[in-house]
């Protein structure tokens, strides 16, 4: 039996205001194991390498900081900008290791190598004669790893792990460590929510203080099922200042998994045949549980194609607001389905959300000598004028209306 690997979606159902801490009690329970991939089969979307050859000429994610909020990330060789964050889970620990940098589920190591994985020479592009087809998205973007949530853990009933208030302190802690880019795969489904709910305001001021410093937020849309039906509002994707990613199958087809969200359309591919493997230096091509094979497929894994794009964009542009990046993004998609492309979100234009509009005098000459055909050749001349002017704003108007 296999299974979409869906981490975070059931594991955030609750709202909690109580602080997380290290201590909380807490069982960690046995991980899975890993199926051993060869390199031959990491491959990604062909549209997207079309795209990254042309865009890794232009950017990297040099210099920016990454943050990957998930089940945490396993060092790898492929990933040699990788540090530590913060535990909000305290399982599966080790004296000789921080345990943001234990991933038992594997699912933040899968999502961080799409992020900024190298290739094995780590000279990017292009290839050598030794390398590989793998390369993240931003393969010379830093990855700060902070672990929110695990499925192989057992707590207490009032345990905060894996809640919106530990995904809030999570946000706050990838801002102070610097993080450009923040990626949040592990998401919380939520039903019939009021409005009063308390344990929102956390989070909403933790996205909105991400604005503020500059940080751009990529969100997965959540995958329809049992815990995330067709209903249900997804955090953080619903909020405003976020980009929420949807999955798609292929370069054409969108994932039927994938949850409707309340933005404009953005996707990413989903289905990865081979990822880093979170036990030792090699690939993983699905997770083994007592549940059956696990592959790597979901909205999870469209999140961070998003967020290495906003890397390579923060990279060339660094002094953009995030609104400006999101813009920039936006104006770069395929309208049909969505279909993120890097390359031409680094090199198209992008115009004000509202045109500047100057005022014209037109001076009225005075025709009371001129003859009857001089006059009408000087009203035409005005009317031709004045349709002109007309045509230059319509077509601004109509333009930005296109881009976004």
């Amino acid at each position: 039996m296999r299974r979409i690997l869906t981490f975070g979606l059931a594991l955030c159902a609750l709202i909690a205001t109580t602080p997380a801490a290290f201590s909380q009690e807490v069982e960690a329970l046995a991980c899975p194991d890993v199926a051993i991939a060869d390199s031959s089969i990491a491959t990604m979307d062909e549209h997207l390498t079309q795209s990254l050859q042309q865009a890794h000429r232009i950017a990297t994610g040099a210099g920016t900081m990454v943050a990957v909020i998930d089940t945490g990330v396993s060092p790898h060789p492929r990933l040699p900008h990788l540090v530590p964050g913060g535990d909000f889970v305290g399982a599966h620990q080790s004296p000789d290791m921080p345990g943001e940098l234990i991933d038992c589920d594997g699912h933040g190591t899968i999502v961080a190598g799409i992020i900024a994985a190298q290739n094995n020479s780590g000279s990017g592009w292009p290839y050598d004669g030794t390398a590989d087809s793998y390369l993240g998205v931003a393969p010379d973007a830093g990855i700060i790893s902070i672990k929110q949530t695990s499925s192989y853990i057992r707590t207490h009933e009032n345990s905060t792990i894996g809640t919106l208030s530990t995904l809030a302190d999570s946000i706050h802690r990838a801002l102070d460590a610097g993080a450009h880019v923040i990626n949040i795969s592990v998401v919380s489904c939520l039903s019939d929510v009021p409005e009063d709910v308390n344990g929102f305001q956390p989070l909403t001021d933790a996205l909105n203080r991400a604005e503020l410093h500059g940080t751009i937020v990529v969100a997965a849309a959540g995958n329809l099922g049992q815990n995330c039906p067709a209903d249900s509002t997804v955090y953080p994707a619903h909020s405003d200042t976020v980009l929420s990613v949807s999955a798609r199958f292929d370069s054409h087809t969108l994932a039927d998994y994938s949850m409707p969200g309340d933005q404009q359309l953005l996707s990413a591919p989903s289905q990865i045949p081979a990822g880093l493997s979170p036990r030792g230096d090699g690939f993983a091509s699905h997770m083994i549980t007592t549940s059956g094979d696990s592959p790597f497929a979901g909205t999870s894994f469209a999140a961070p194609v998003v967020s290495a794009t906003a890397a390579l964009l923060r990279q060339h542009f660094p002094f953009a607001t995030p609104q400006e990046i999101r813009l920039r993004i936006f104006n770069s998609i395929d309208p049909a389905r969505g279909a993120i492309d890097p390359y031409l979100a680094l090199t198209q234009e992008i115009y004000p959300a509202d045109p500047v509009i100057h005022e014209i005098a037109l001076s009225i000459p005075d025709t009371s000598d001129q003859s009857p055909r001089q006059r009408s050749l000087a009203v035409l001349v005005m009317i031709c004028g004045a349709l002109g002017l007309l045509a230059i704003v319509v077509g601004i108007r109509h333009r930005q209306r296109r881009g976004f």
